[in-house]
C-alpha cells in the first residue's frame, strides 16, 4: 500500500503543523449508527503527540510513513492518494476505488477537529 501525498496537499499539512504539533496519522472514527450506505465510520487524519496502540501499521508514503490501524486497511486501496483542493479549502482521500473521504478533517489527540 502507498499514500501519494500531492505537493498542496504537503503545503496545506505543513502550515496546519506550524500551529498544531504532531505525527501524521490516518485514523478510522467509527460513527455511531453508521451512514446511510453501510458505511460504519471515516478516515480522518490525526496529529499524534502521545502513545496510540491502535496505530500499528505504518503505511509508505511520499512524506514517510503514515500509522493506521491494521484493523482498516481492508477499507483502503492498495493506491491512495491526499490531496487539496484550495477552493473548497478541504483535503481529501481518494482511492483505485474512487472518493474515500471528499472532506477529511484533521483532529489532535483527543478527536477535537482542527481543520
Amino acid at each position: 500500500m502507498f499514500l501519494t501525498v500531492t505537493e498542496s496537499a504537503q503545503e496545506r499539512l505543513t502550515h496546519i503543523q506550524e500551529q498544531h504539533k504532531g505525527q501524521l496519522a490516518l485514523s478510522y472514527n467509527d460513527v455511531p449508527g453508521g451512514f446511510a450506505c453501510g458505511i460504519r465510520g471515516e478516515f480522518s487524519l490525526k496529529l499524534v503527540t502521545t502513545d496510540h496502540p491502535e496505530l500499528d501499521t505504518p503505511i509508505e508514503s511520499t512524506i514517510g510513513d503514515v500509522y493506521t490501524q491494521s484493523t482498516h486497511l481492508d477499507d483502503l486501496n492498495e493506491n491512495i492518494k491526499l490531496d487539496y483542493k484550495k477552493e473548497k479549502n478541504t483535503l481529501y482521500l481518494t482511492g483505485d476505488a474512487g472518493m474515500i473521504n471528499p472532506d477529511i478533517a484533521v483532529v489532535d489527540d483527543t478527536n477535537n477537529k482542527l481543520y
